[in-house]
């Protein structure tokens, strides 16, 4: 699909992006203005928005990375060149990587989302190292926030997966940790569209977002609207609040759970021992410190079925890996 630059039209006076740069300056108070800062940017309205505002609220020691995915063909290409203009533009450097995703998914029999993300995190790992900082910053907005709650419903992933996306994570790729910073998930798409409409700022649109075939645009395209329309549109902040609610009730559990999370193997008699809501959290937490990419309720109870008495000491897991039971311990190969 092609993608057409945009210009947004005549900019609204009356509308102040002040309250936007103001929550920036709020999530990011313990964030230095003077430190180096890698921003990952696609050139869609969300990323080219949060580069803006990171500049209005004070911070100017940017990079800006870009990977082209190839998977649209001269439409890829030209969000490269269009990043690339944009952080000239500024007087930012920009770093861009490019890699046939499809391609490399078939070779590695593995879904194109999976192979999509997990490149690019390795590609901004490589700027990261390069530019010699570990913070990096992504533009998930309130939108985002809600579908990730919502899809992480759906997959059955509990609280974990319902307290949604952190303002400030840490991801280990390729042996280093990155600081993953969010800090627009409190603003919406809206306002991010209204800050570049009064900045008059363009920006390039994906054409493919408004295609409903990927799991996370049919939720976004088809069944939100559906929810909004039959209940009302407080039911998306409704959501987001509740996130931070989980996510404070996460923090606690897994300063419980992820202390045994960390080993390599787990004891199976201590894993029988727990409590069937804890030994889930920290199976949970345990396959994803041991590389498995956002496991969900499946492939956690796949796991614990290993626990019970003459079950089967192998089960399978995502992207042709195992995990064993053997000499009264669990591991993963």
């Amino acid at each position: 699909m092609n993608l057409e630059l945009r210009k947004l039209g005549k900019a609204n006076r009356e509308i102040s992006p002040l309250p936007l740069i103001l929550k920036i300056k709020e999530v990011l108070a313990r964030v230095s203005p003077r430190k180096k800062l890698i921003v990952a940017v696609s050139g869609g309205a969300d990323s080219v928005a949060l580069l803006h505002l990171l500049i209005e609220a004070g911070y100017k020691n940017l990079v800006v990375a870009h990977f082209n995915h190839q998977l649209r063909g001269k439409a890829s290409a030209a969000d490269a060149t269009f990043v690339r203009k944009l952080a000239d533009q500024l007087n930012l450097p920009c770093e861009v990587g490019s890699d046939d995703v499809r391609k490399l998914a078939s070779d590695r029999k593995s879904s194109l989302e999976t192979t999509a993300r997990e490149s690019r995190y390795d590609f901004l790992a490589f700027v990261a190292r390069k530019q010699r900082t570990r913070s990096l910053f992504l533009a998930h907005h309130a939108d985002d926030q809600l579908e990730t709650c919502f899809f992480n419903f759906l997959r059955g992933s509990g609280i974990a997966g319902l307290s949604g996306m952190k303002p400030l994570s840490v991801r280990s790729v390729g042996g280093i940790k990155i600081e993953l910073h969010r800090p627009i998930l409190g603003i919406t798409k809206n306002e991010l569209l209204d800050y570049l409409k009064v900045r008059r700022i363009r920006f390039r649109e994906d054409a493919t977002n408004a295609i409903a075939d990927a799991s996370r645009n049919k939720l976004r395209l088809k069944v939100l609207p559906l929810i909004e329309e039959l209940f009302g549109s407080a039911f998306r902040a409704t959501i987001v609040r509740n996130a931070r609610i989980f996510s404070e009730e996460e923090e606690l559990l897994s300063s419980i759970s992820l202390p045994i999370a960390k080993n390599e193997t787990l004891s199976v008699k201590l894993m029988r021992d727990l409590n069937p809501a804890l030994r889930r959290r920290v199976l949970h937490a345990w396959l994803k410190n041991r590389g498995v990419d956002e496991p969900g309720f499946a492939e956690v109870e796949r796991v614990a079925s290993l626990l019970e008495p003459g079950a089967a000491a192998k089960v399978n897991l995502p992207a042709d890996r195992h995990a064993r039971r053997r000499g009264g311990i669990l591991f993963i190969e």
